[in-house]
Parts: structure tokens; sequence; C-alpha cells
């Protein structure tokens, strides 16, 4: 925020151009209106986003916008407080403000022992928010779970049984996508996990019941057929625009410096999905050598801004020369627009790799 002071006694009916200052150390000069009154004006500033917003280990970011507050909710593997999730007003400044599963809360999934990960909250009316998320079960397969709350901090309680099971093969990184009266859920059938390996598709299937319950049968919108995508595809996230919707997914192995994001679209939520030729459009850095550069974007979730309609991708990353073990994988973001010639997406810093000098600061 940058405070302009007023002189004392002052008065003043035309717009005055006064230096300002922003609490990110940047200098301005803005154009004010004074009141009649002399007094002390508040008003917005425009600093920047430095990567990465979160220095820390916050993979799998699932992101909603909701009453002026971003969300982030993270894998958090075998932590006993499961999914942190962090709040901000900026997408830059963030603080943890909860849990989705608190250690020894009454919520927690009875049928899950261990390997939380990949949630998302989505909000279904004013008064339900659901989370869902993966986690093994005590069958020992990954499974798609989902739990309700009132606010988009919960408290969240699971609802007794997977979404999505199928023993002897896991199902992960479940997204919810809603569409005028029909409500939508989508998620990795998870292939590479297999002994021997499978193909990973990405199932998109409706849901009833407040996003609860299957229906219909699934419908396979992508799989991994293109060469950069190596042995699977995962992390789904549609977004609506222009009347196509469009998929984000992450390819390769997170562990593996080819992760990257590639986007695919169709007429129908259901698909068929066409791929972009230029895929992937997030990627590692080509100097992996360079300490302020990423390797390994990937599980993204796509957000637009609802006052000044920017859309973001935000994703984690490894520090370049920092992949895999105990390293954090950080979150990061970077501003996204749809192409006015062929309608594709791509980041607005020209480039298909993370960015890592300052960009405008999003006004959320």
């Amino acid at each position: 925020m940058i405070k302009v002071p007023a002189a004392p006694a002052s008065r003043c009916s035309e717009p005055v151009c006064v230096p300002s200052g922003s609490s990110d150390g940047s200098r301005n000069t803005s154009s004010v209106l004074c009141n009649l009154e002399a007094s002390d004006l508040t008003i917005r500033g425009h600093g920047d986003v430095h990567k990465p917003v979160i220095d820390s280990n916050h993979p799998d970011p699932g992101v909603l916008i909701q009453d002026g507050v971003v969300y982030a909710v993270t894998t958090s593997g075998d932590a006993p407080d499961a999914f942190p999730i962090m709040t901000s007003t900026d997408m830059v400044n963030w603080k943890l403000s909860g849990h989705v599963f608190p250690a020894n809360a009454a919520g927690r999934p009875t049928w899950a022992v261990r390997d939380f990960w990949a949630p998302e909250i989505h909000r279904i009316s004013a008064s339900q928010y659901n989370v869902y998320f993966a986690a093994r079960h005590k069958d020992g397969t990954l499974s798609v779970g989902v739990a309700t709350g009132p606010t988009p901090l919960g408290p969240f309680s699971d609802l007794g049984a997977p979404l999505v099971h199928t023993p002897g093969m896991g199902n992960i990184d479940a997204s919810f996508f809603r569409d005028g009266d029909n409500d939508y859920v989508i998620w990795k059938r998870d292939g590479n996990g297999a002994i021997p390996p499978v193909p990973t598709p990405i199932f998109v299937q409706r849901v009833i019941n407040n996003g609860t319950t299957l229906a219909a049968e699934p419908y396979v919108a992508i799989t991994n057929d293109q060469p950069w995508e190596g042995p699977l595809v995962e992390g789904p996230w549609i977004v609506k625009q222009g009347g196509m919707y469009y998929m984000f997914f992450s390819a390769n192995g997170f562990t593996s410096p080819k992760y990257a994001i590639g986007v695919a679209r169709s007429p129908n939520i259901t698909g068929p999905y066409e791929k972009y030729a230029s895929n992937p459009i997030l990627h590692r850095d080509a100097d992996a050598s360079n300490p302020a550069g990423f390797t390994g974007p990937g599980h993204c979730s796509v957000v637009q801004t609802p006052h000044a309609k920017q859309w973001y991708v935000v994703y984690h990353a490894w520090h370049n020369g920092r992949i895999g073990g105990s390293n954090p994988r950080i979150m990061a973001v970077d501003e996204l627009a749809f192409d006015q010639g062929d309608h594709w997406p791509h980041l607005t810093h020209n480039r298909t790799t993370p960015s890592f000098t300052p960009q405008p600061l999003p006004q959320v």
C-alpha cells in the first residue's frame, strides 16, 4: 500500500502528482485527487513478484480465489497435519492458516493410511467447499477422496469412503469443474505405478450430490502419447475460455528435470481433446546451471482474478541443481494469457520457462 500525506490545513480540488513509495521499496509518481479536507490518502501500489512466492516444500498447489483471499492447499505426504492451507491477498505474501485434516481431527479419512497427495479446494455453494485429494487406501491402493466443509478453511470431514477406488490400480490427482448445471471430476489413472507400467489416462466423469457421487461412465480425455510426455500425464486442471475447455496437465516424472506443463483443448468437456502442437508451454530453464532458475515446473492450478480478469498459473518447481531427495518443491506464479490469434495460452513474459526476474504484482 502507498500512503500519501497531505499538507496540514491544505485544500485541493484538482489532481496533483505526488511521489509515492510502496512497501516493497519501489518508487512511483501517483496522480491524486484530494478531498476537500486535508487527510492522508492510501492507495494500492503496484509491486513485483519475485520467485519463489513460497520457498519451502509446497508441491501440487491447488488454488482457489474467494472473496479477495487466495487459498493454496498442497501435498503433505505423511505429515501428521495433512494438507496445509496457505492464504494470501496478493499471491505473493502467504501465511499458514490451517490444515484440511489436522492430526487427530474427527474428519480425517479412516480409510487412508498415508501418502496424502495433490489436494484441491473447490467452492460448491456458499456453505459448502469440497477438497479432492489422493491418499493410500488400507489395501495399498492410491485412491481419490472427498471431504466437505462450510468454509475454505473447514473444518472438513471426509465422506467415509473413497470417491474413486480401483483395487490394484491407483487413482490420483483429482480436480473438479462446474459446467453450468453439471459437475465433473477429473483424475489420473496411475498406470506408471503398475508393474509393468501401463499408459496413464486422464478421465473426466460427471458427479452428482454436490460433487460427492460418481455418475455415468468416465471419458478418457488424454493419455501419454507424445514423446515429451514420457511415462505419464497427470495433474489435470480445466478452465473454460472462449467457448473452449482447456485442460492443463503435467508430464514426465516429477523428479525428472523433464517434468513440464502442457495444455489440450476441446469444445466439449468430455473431449476429445487436441493437444497443443507447441507443448510444453512451461518447462525447465535451458541453462540448468543458473542458480536463479528453476527445474521441473509442474502440477499447476490456473486461476483468473475476479476483478482484473488476469490469468495466472500457480505451480511447483525445483531450484536448479537441487532436485529430488529432501530438496523442496517451491511454489511459483506466472501470468498467463490466451493468444488473440490461435487462442492457445502462453506465459506473458514471452518465455516457456519460469520467470526468475521480477514480474508485475497480481491484482487480486
